[in-house]
């Protein structure tokens, strides 16, 4: 009885490791949530470095500037997405990135070169 008991334990415990993955590798189905701004003056964002999760991301943009910003996420020279160009407000996009480190940047023409660029580190 000791030994069947045993054995499914075993087996059980087998079962949820090749479900779950090794820790670290499964994506988290909840979005990472990550928030930037624009500062209400200047050509700036709030932060130079984001960070987030591997999987799916909720990036939430709050203009502070009456001038029009977005964000962009970009590997290399590839667009990943980015929330639309805005005045004052806030916009909202999702991303699906895996771990990595990638580039964030306002399109809105001279900003990218003024300095409203960063890092978003995914681990």
């Amino acid at each position: 009885m000791r030994i069947t008991a045993l054995l499914a334990l075993v087996i059980a415990t087998a079962a949820a490791v090749i479900v779950a993955g090794p820790a670290g590798a499964r994506p988290s189905a909840t979005p990472t949530v990550v928030n930037v701004s624009a500062l209400a003056s200047g050509l700036k964002y709030n932060t130079k470095v984001l960070r987030a999760h591997p999987g799916k991301i909720k990036l939430v943009f709050t203009n502070k500037s009456t001038l029009k910003h977005d964000v962009r996420i970009e590997s290399g020279e590839h667009e990943l997405g980015g929330t639309k160009t805005i005045g004052k407000g806030r916009a909202v996009t999702y991303v699906s990135l895996k771990k990595g480190t990638y580039n964030f940047y306002c399109s809105v023409a001279g900003h990218e070169d003024a300095g409203m660029k960063g890092k978003l580190i995914v681990s």
